[in-house]
């Protein structure tokens, strides 16, 4: 059941999202000029299944003591992410996923053991990267902010997974779960916390 009516939600179709062919390469291995056929058929693929959705919420932050960041909904012990946040006073909380038909494709392909699963692997990890770089853009089209953060970054605890999906009605929004060892399903999915500067320190538009 969804519980709060502050989150936001969308959906994006496949060609909505333009993939780093630069991080395509690296993750793949391959040159920045890559041309593979088997590639390209991988991609096709990947891109007929995959279901780009992602919600977020906008929240004050405010920092009680040295390296606490509060949210109102938790705490989160680090000094990585108060230094990353350090003259904001409200953040984003959001998360993106590929799908769960990216889980079943892999799932498929492993168990054929082929290179495509390899391949696909790579692809999908890069798309929903992508995924994240457009939504948080999107995000902060009205105003700037920092660059985002990810529970189990850093000195962040994986533990903060948790909160922050039940706060983002991640199951009911999205379909994700977490696991006992905190991994998510579907297994393409991001979540991250980004600050928005003040109005003061970039010219952002005040609420």
């Amino acid at each position: 059941m969804i519980k709060h009516p502050d989150v936001c939600e969308g959906c994006l179709p496949a060609e909505a999202v333009v993939l780093n062919r630069n991080e395509i390469a690296a993750r793949l291995h391959a040159s920045r000029t890559f041309e593979d056929p088997l590639i390209d058929r991988c991609l096709a693929r990947l891109l007929s299944v995959v279901s780009y959705k992602y919600c977020y919420v906008r929240l004050p932050v405010s920092f009680p003591e040295a390296n606490l960041c509060n949210f109102g909904f938790a705490e989160a012990a680090s000094a990585d992410l108060a230094k990353n946040l350090k003259g904001c006073r409200e953040v984003f909380l959001f998360a993106v996923t590929a799908g769960i038909g990216v889980d079943r494709l892999l799932s498929r392909l492993s168990a054929a053991g082929t290179a495509e699963n390899f391949i696909t692997d790579a692809l999908s990890s890069a798309a929903v990267e992508s995924l994240c770089d457009t939504v948080s853009e999107s995000l902060c089209r009205d105003c700037s902010c920092r660059p985002r953060f990810s529970p189990g970054y850093g000195d962040l605890s994986i533990d903060f997974q948790q909160p922050f999906l039940e706060r983002i009605d991640a199951y009911a929004r999205l379909g994700v779960t977490l696991n006992e060892a905190r991994l998510m399903t579907p297994m393409k999915t991001i979540t991250a916390i980004m600050g928005i500067k003040t109005a003061e320190e970039k010219g952002c538009p005040k609420k």
